[in-house]
């Protein structure tokens, strides 16, 4: 089955939409109430999923950093087109910042995934904090082990990672 943002012949774009990096962007724009990205461009910088039972992707945590919007797309009246010229901007514009030595927001997301009804599934925020390098990479260097807490609980809390 031909998925939907293959129509764009675009192969970053496409590698973004299969990576879960999209559904990642989703939950954090829409679901983490404490991190604030009004005007901002968020880049999924770290996550950690697993395939659960019922096929869904589902997310240990994501780590973001958050960026000031330069662009502005001009959209359209399809959706579908919305998103790659939203994902378009979104890159060109983290370029920009990265190529200029700027650093945004950091932020951990923790998730969970629940069953809404028979067939589908939904997303959790648990929580969420701001972070930084120094605490990233530690998550980095101790996922294993925070991968095996997340499964014995199973679910993320921020004490797994720390940063109670």
């Amino acid at each position: 089955m031909r998925e939907w943002y293959e129509r764009f012949h675009d192969t970053d774009f496409t590698a973004y939409q299969r990576s879960g990096e999209a559904a990642g962007v989703s939950i954090v724009r829409d679901m983490a109430e404490d991190v604030s990205t009004a005007g901002k461009w968020i880049d999924v910088i770290d996550m950690n999923t697993f395939t659960h039972t019922s096929g869904c992707l589902g997310f240990n945590w994501i780590i973001v950093e958050l960026f000031p919007r330069i662009t502005v797309p001009e959209y359209t009246n399809d959706r579908e087109l919305n998103r790659y010229l939203c994902w378009q901007a979104a890159h060109e514009d983290i370029a920009a910042h990265r190529s200029r030595g700027h650093h945004g927001e950091k932020h951990l997301v923790l998730c969970s995934l629940y069953k809404m009804d028979d067939r589908d599934y939904g997303y959790r925020v648990l929580a969420s904090r701001p972070v930084h390098q120094k605490q990233i990479s530690r998550i980095r260097s101790e996922e294993d082990s925070i991968v095996r807490q997340i499964r014995e609980k199973r679910k993320p809390t921020l004490t797994m990672f720390h940063m109670a």
